[in-house]
C-alpha cells in the first residue's frame, strides 16, 4: 500500500515567504476617492514594517527567527494523500493536501496571525483586537498574541 502521509523534518521548514508581487502586476489598493492608496495612507491602520513588506518588490522575504520558532510548534504539517479523491476522479495523479488541523488553534489561520502579531510587537503595539464570527480568526490571533506577550481582545458583530 502507498504511503498516506509525507512528514518533513523541522530543518525542511521554509525560511522565506514567496512574494507573488515580484512576478505579477497587480493594481494598488484604491482609497474611497478611487485613487491608489500610498503606504503613508495605510500607516494609521498598519505598522510600517508590515506595510513595507506588503509593497515590497522582493521575490523572497526572510521569515524572522522568532516566527519560525513559533511555527515549529506545529510545523511542518503533514501532507496527506487524498486517495479517495484520486479514486473518485479516476486519475493516475497523486493528490495531497496539507493538514492544517494540527496547529494549536486548529486551522491555517496562525500561518498569518503569528507573523502579524510578531511585526506588531516589534513595532511597539501592545494590544490587538479583532472581530470574529465563528471564532477561528479570534482563536488564531489570541494564540499568536500569547506567543509574543501582546494583549488580545475580540469583539463579536
Amino acid at each position: 500500500m502507498a504511503a498516506r502521509k509525507i512528514l518533513l523534518s523541522e530543518s525542511e521548514i521554509p525560511r522565506q515567504w514567496y512574494n507573488i508581487l515580484a512576478d505579477i502586476k497587480m493594481n494598488p489598493p484604491l482609497g474611497p476617492d478611487g485613487n491608489p492608496v500610498s503606504p503613508d495612507m495605510l500607516a494609521p491602520v498598519f505598522p510600517m514594517n508590515l506595510i513595507e513588506q506588503e509593497v515590497s518588490p522582493d521575490r523572497w522575504i526572510d521569515i524572522p527567527e522568532e516566527v519560525l520558532s513559533v511555527y515549529t510548534i506545529w510545523r511542518p504539517s503533514p501532507l496527506v494523500r487524498a486517495m479517495a479523491l484520486e479514486k473518485a476522479l479516476d486519475t493516475p495523479a497523486r493528490i495531497y493536501f496539507k493538514n492544517e488541523s494540527v496547529s494549536p488553534p486548529g486551522s491555517h489561520k496562525p500561518n498569518t496571525s503569528v507573523p502579524q502579531a510578531y511585526y506588531n510587537k516589534v513595532y511597539g503595539i501592545e494590544r490587538m483586537t479583532t472581530e470574529t464570527g465563528a471564532g477561528q480568526w479570534g482563536s488564531a490571533l489570541s494564540f499568536a498574541c500569547a506567543q509574543f506577550g501582546i494583549e488580545c481582545g475580540q469583539s463579536q458583530f
